[in-house]
């Protein structure tokens, strides 16, 4: 019997509730459009229950004050960390309509609709895949702080390079590449002029509440929105016999989906080889001196790339 496309694709779901997963990097709440007023005896943190085909998704939603608007995030104890919701607005019936997207594992995501209103002390609603392919029943109940904060201390441990400087952050969520494999081939033959570009991990995502400067070249801060992070994804570039970092505004892709158009900037890399025992992993670190100045260095193999910036 052949399955139909529908049905093989909601037939993926269910076989991913279990790997379920939100995008590796924690994003703040996003002051969206709608008025705190608008959203009285909501805000709070919630554990929503999303039913898809007799299997279970567990949420954490938090709804917040951002500067007199509403912003949300969605979190998961199998993921890192959380993701912001772009937009809620108020519904008809008194309750709220949340639009963001659903990740599962790293193998699809689905932009969806979470239809909320208040029910007692809890929350019903639906969750609407845009798509057309399911609908959901939604169950959220109360959760405290002490709730995540347990549910968090179970959680994966992000990849991720961090630097903090007078409360201000940069992060670097770096893709998972290892030498040994198809990734590692990959990257050995890419020609001059071409981005190292990964079939086995999603691209690494940065976000910056600075602007860095590259010499000439600027990284900005709230290349998104006012007053949030600049968002990027960064690629590795083959230049003659050397390598360069590309920043691109699309931050949310897969390793093999880098889009020219989108880059904004290129920065040189210097290059060095390292002794001792190949760095199986590759890892991103930043650094920063007393003088101002900050370097990030990117590591794999035999070999390290370093790009000194300023902030």
């Amino acid at each position: 019997m052949k399955l139909t496309k529908r049905v093989w694709r909601a037939s993926l779901i269910v076989l991913a509730v279990s790997v379920f997963a939100l995008p590796v990097m924690a994003e703040e709440p996003i002051a969206t459009d709608l008025a705190v007023a608008e959203a009285d005896g909501y805000l709070g943190i919630w554990s929503l229950t999303v039913d898809v085909m007799g299997n279970e998704i567990s949420l954490i939603l938090t709804l917040s004050d951002v500067d007199g608007k509403v912003g949300a995030t969605l979190d998961s104890e199998q993921q890192a960390e959380a993701l912001a919701i772009p937009e809620i607005s108020k519904t008809d019936d008194g309750g709220l309509e949340l639009s963001g997207e659903l990740k599962f594992g790293d193998s699809f995501s689905l932009d969806i609709i979470i239809n909320i209103v208040k029910d007692g002390d809890d929350l019903r609603g639906k969750v609407v895949d845009t798509g057309g392919l399911f609908k959901a029943d939604v169950v959220g109940t109360p959760l405290t702080q002490a709730d995540v904060d347990e549910v968090q201390g179970r959680r994966p441990d992000p990849t991720e390079a961090r630097l903090n400087v007078d409360g201000k952050k940069i992060r670097i969520g770096f893709a998972d590449l290892s030498t040994g494999t198809s990734d590692w081939e990959l990257f050995e033959k890419v020609g001059d002029g071409e981005v190292f570009k990964y079939t086995l991990s999603r691209a690494t995502k940065m976000y910056t509440d600075m602007d860095m400067a590259f010499g000439d070249a600027v990284v900005k801060a709230g290349n998104v929105a006012d007053d949030y992070p600049g968002v990027y994804s960064l690629w590795m570039k083959k230049v003659g016999d050397g390598w360069s970092l590309v920043f691109n505004s699309q931050p949310d892709i897969w390793g093999t989906r880098h889009v020219a158009e989108h880059d904004v900037a290129e920065v040189p890399l210097t290059s060095a080889e390292v002794d001792g025992d190949p760095q199986e992993k590759f890892v991103i670190e930043l650094a920063h001196g007393d003088d101002g100045d900050a370097t990030l260095t990117l590591r794999w193999g035999n070999q390290e790339w370093s790009a000194p910036f300023t902030i």
